[in-house]
């Protein structure tokens, strides 16, 4: 049987894109899923699925092209030898060649010919500037992954940056090429609420008298009150990876934290599991790893969608930060201030904390991200 590919609506503000890449020839097998092509419109760059399985018959737009949103893309047959009707093999209308290329600024190099890459290492190597063409994939396929493009960086830097001196940039010129790879790759909303940080604060206080030999801050709180609000919202623990959704059950965590050299993303394994003394052994070691610089690579088994940053204890009200590449959503945390509020005709001080999330449209909605912070509040409540 014969099965047309189309290019879906992509939603945004935008009704067409930009074939960058096809990661399937004519006669390969494709698997339900299975990213077919890469597209680019003027929001994103994305994977476009085969929603059905098969054998690729026919390329009905080629890279560059732009496409119309609804229009075919591909033929799929369900063997490799049937035929299929020859008017289906006639190239769109709607699509027509691009004039150009997509200009780049800065030094970035254009890659013209194929080259088999996830939409963020693309992102990263145009922002680097380097030719993907001189990068060996490490992915399926010789894919080329984010990773790929990073150790290609950290091989061309010079043996100055190389040797750890605590003075050099490289640290901020990873970070500057990853925050760019994120916000050029990942479409970001964002939702801002204040919660009631106020029983928290008390609990914190009872803990910290009691335990003056690991006192608690409220960045612990809050971390561990997010890491149990991702356990219960399944909507929003999931992620692009590799042209697929995944979803996760652990609720692992990203903290981004100050470090001499810059910024350090610290991953945490499941914050909200098990007592909290443990637990805030568990934070305070990682940030001190982290302070020094010696912050180790997650395991395989660690891998938060979820990051958390806070800029409250320089008396940030409210901010929004880029969500990390490999995470779904990032929580950007203010300070807490006290705010009056009326509760059955009295007039109470609380103290509030603004926060933002930002999440990634491509996987999480508004709705999904509402529920979290709602989950949040209530284990804030019940610490």
């Amino acid at each position: 049987m014969k099965h047309v590919i189309i290019l879906p609506d992509l939603g945004q503000t935008t009704s067409e894109a930009r074939i960058v890449s096809w990661l399937k020839n004519s006669g390969d097998k494709v698997a339900m899923g299975e990213p077919l092509l890469e597209v680019e419109t003027d929001k994103a760059t994305m994977y476009l699925e085969a929603y059905v399985g098969g054998y690729l018959r026919k390329k009905l737009a080629s890279e560059g092209e732009i496409v119309t949103a609804t229009n075919p893309v591909a033929i799929v047959t369900d063997t490799p030898d049937e035929s299929f009707e020859e008017e289906a093999e006639a190239r769109p209308a709607s699509a027509v060649p691009a004039a150009k290329p997509l200009s780049v600024t800065g030094t970035a190099t254009v890659v013209s010919e194929p080259v088999a890459a996830v939409p963020a290492a693309r992102a990263l190597a145009r922002q680097l500037g380097i030719d993907l063409k001189r990068i060996s994939g490490s992915g399926p396929g010789r894919l080329i992954t984010s990773a790929d493009v990073e150790r290609f960086a950290s091989r061309r830097e010079s043996p100055a940056v190389a040797v750890s001196t605590g003075q050099e940039n490289g640290p901020l010129l990873a970070m500057a090429a990853l925050t760019s790879s994120s916000k050029s790759s990942i479409p970001h909303f964002y939702v801002t609420v204040d919660l009631d940080v106020s029983a928290a604060e008390a609990w914190r206080s009872r803990w910290n008298e009691t335990h003056p030999h690991l006192r608690a801050s409220v960045n612990d709180c809050l971390v561990r009150a997010a890491s149990a609000a991702l356990a219960e919202s399944p909507r929003l623990n999931v992620r692009v990876a590799s042209g697929k959704y995944e979803e996760h059950k652990a609720a692992d965590v990203l903290l981004v934290a100050g470090a001499d050299s810059g910024l350090s993303l610290v991953p945490l394994s499941d914050p909200h599991a098990g007592e909290f003394e443990p637990y805030l052994g568990r934070i305070n070691e990682a940030l001190g790893a982290a302070r020094e610089g010696k912050v180790r690579q997650a395991s395989g088994a660690v891998r938060p969608v979820l990051a958390v940053s806070n800029l409250g204890m320089y008396g940030v009200k409210e901010f929004a930060a880029i969500i990390p590449p490999g995470c779904s959503s990032i929580l950007a945390i203010g300070a807490i201030r006290d705010q009056l509020v009326l509760r059955k005709g009295e007039v109470e001080t609380i103290k509030v904390c603004s926060v933002t999330l930002s999440a990634d449209h491509r996987v999480v909605d508004g709705i999904a991200a509402a529920q979290f912070l709602e989950r949040m509040q209530f284990h804030l409540n019940s610490l």
